[in-house]
């Protein structure tokens, strides 16, 4: 490799954890890590990487993440993808594409410091509602009579869980996972720093799954404060992440494979970010077939869902946006073509327990699609239990030429209309999600789905999954997205994520100059761009 691509990437001391640059490699035959490490070092001489599978424990894999100690990303985005392209050449692999820090919140990406991203992207919170008023507006309480979520577990694949009384009676033991600090206890180490949110996982379990009831009036009944969606489910924590707001995707692969060898029936992801991540699908294309219903966040303040939200597209997942209590959308929701359905997610009861030395009682409304999440993926497991389990409906898939993840997403769309303050909206979904309604709805046979079986191979090249995004988003500026700028898709996408959330920022709070600090192609993206003045005005975020 060019001594050129490499020197813009080095720093003088080691990079911090958030700002190493790391690269996923996808080859189109296994091999194991030694083998990637040994490839590396030849390509780059003299810099020092460290090599992990993404999804095989004993190094065997398709899928790798490259990490680079002594080269940092953070700042250098343009270098990193240049350097990424001329990794790819030099080992002959299928993709190679930075694996950048996300965030589920776009504000977090135009916002200088916390009190700036609090204004980007959160709306003011309302703890006037009843705890469990949003049950009464889901169909939750009728949906209960048949259903309370027994015997299913959901895996929520987040910062871990805590001690919090909201948990009491819902937390797996065995089969717990830490994919930060190592191990099996899935604990909550309550992580502190810039952006970071301790406590995020204690809040999606609780409103999952806290013990309890709720009236038609939506006032709940003990044993906790607030009720979650489906009271009588298990919830599996899986650590994957410190936070929410400021992470990377390359612990989701295993955690998800987690979560199906250990027989969950949903995986709730309230995460997510811009970053294209080929290991991600791959995993998510297993659970699915696996019988897996997987919901995920549609994202706070980006312009388009997310991923992995985004790829309910393919038929991989469930995407919930966020309504506030009247129904219109909640101001800072993600939205596009990928969103199955909407739930409320703006003033949400939850645990709150945000360090360790906070009460493990404390309860408030929160915000954000992470909530529409957590509802949806509740109501997810009580159709899995109504159902008879995840075996049982896999059985039934199997035998329709369909998946899981198809029934259920052609169940919970079923006979939802879009409320009228939607202004017939076309990017919040099918509707409301409304719990007593899918639960009422019979298995669709094959015929009735909208999607076929999910085959685990092959996963989508990235400019297969960037076309998709320009489909949904500018069909003008697909037309100049060409063979030629294939290698340039991981980039391309990127940049159309960060700086479509700069602008939606800067256009809620009226902030030019969060506008003008727009992402910059590097110099060989920029010159393929030259004529291509549809596909520049997008990722511009115009």
């Amino acid at each position: 490799m060019n001594e050129a691509i490499v020197a813009p990437l080095q720093a003088p001391v080691c990079p911090s954890e958030d700002e190493t640059l790391v690269i996923e490699l996808v080859f189109g035959a296994a091999r194991s890590s030694a083998e990637v490490k040994a490839e590396i070092a030849d390509a780059v001489p003299g810099v020092e990487v460290r090599v992990n599978s993404a999804l095989a424990e004993d190094g065997s894999d398709r899928f790798f993440f490259a990490e680079f100690p002594q080269l940092r990303s953070l700042g250098r985005e343009p270098e990193s993808f240049d350097f990424a392209r001329a990794l790819r050449e030099d080992l002959k692999a299928e993709e190679a594409t930075p694996v950048l820090v996300d965030s589920i919140s776009g504000g977090a990406v135009a916002a200088a410091d916390e009190e700036s991203f609090a204004r980007f992207c959160e709306t003011p919170r309302n703890e006037d509602l009843p705890m469990g008023w949003v049950h009464p507006l889901i169909g939750s309480v009728s949906a209960w009579q048949q259903s309370r979520g027994a015997g299913v577990t959901v895996a929520v694949i987040d910062t871990g869980y805590s001690d919090h009384t909201e948990l009491a009676g819902s937390i797996v033991k065995a089969g717990q996972l830490n994919l930060v600090e190592g191990g099996f206890d899935a604990h909550d180490r309550f992580s502190e720093g810039f952006l970071l949110q301790p406590g995020h996982g204690t809040l999606v379990s609780s409103v999952i799954a806290s013990r309890g009831d709720a009236d038609p009036q939506g006032d709940t009944a003990g044993p906790g404060s607030i009720t979650g969606s489906a009271p009588e489910a298990s919830i599996l924590p899986i650590r994957a992440i410190k936070s929410v707001v400021s992470f990377r995707q390359t612990t989701i692969p295993r955690a998800i494979r987690h979560a199906v060898t250990q027989g969950c029936g949903v995986i709730a992801m309230a995460l997510g970010g811009p970053t294209r991540v080929s290991s991600v699908e791959k995993a998510l294309r297993e659970a699915v077939a696996s019988g897996v219903v997987v919901v995920c966040a549609a994202g706070n303040c980006w312009p388009a869902v997310v991923f992995p939200a985004a790829y309910a597209r393919q038929g991989l997942c469930c995407a919930v946006a966020a309504l506030a209590a009247d129904l219109r959308p909640w101001a800072k929701t993600g939205r596009g073509p990928a969103v199955t359905v909407s739930a409320p997610g703006e003033n949400v009861w939850g645990a709150q327990k945000r360090e360790a030395s906070a009460p493990n009682d404390t309860a408030g409304a929160s915000q954000g699609t992470t909530l529409a999440t957590s509802l949806v993926a509740g109501i997810a497991a009580l159709w899995v239990a109504h159902h008879g389990g995840r075996a049982a409906l896999a059985r039934i898939a199997e035998d329709a030429g369909t998946t899981v993840q198809a029934m259920f997403t052609r169940a919970v769309t079923a006979g939802l209309q879009k409320p009228s303050v939607w202004d017939d909206a076309d990017d919040l979904g099918a509707g409301l999600v409304d719990a007593e309604k899918l639960l009422g709805w019979g298995l669709p046979a094959a015929i009735e789905t909208t999607l076929a079986k999910v085959d685990t191979e092959p996963v989508q090249s990235t400019a297969t999954v960037f076309r998709q995004h320009l489909r949904d988003y500018d069909p003008k500026a697909e037309v100049d997205f060409d063979v030629g700028l294939e290698p340039f898709a991981a980039e391309l996408l990127w940049m159309a994520y960060r700086n479509g959330a700069r602008r939606k920022a800067a256009e809620s709070r009226g902030l030019e100059t969060v506008a003008c600090e727009e992402e910059r192609p590097g110099l060989r993206l920029a010159a393929a761009l030259r004529h291509r003045s549809a596909l520049r005005e997008f990722i511009a975020g115009s």
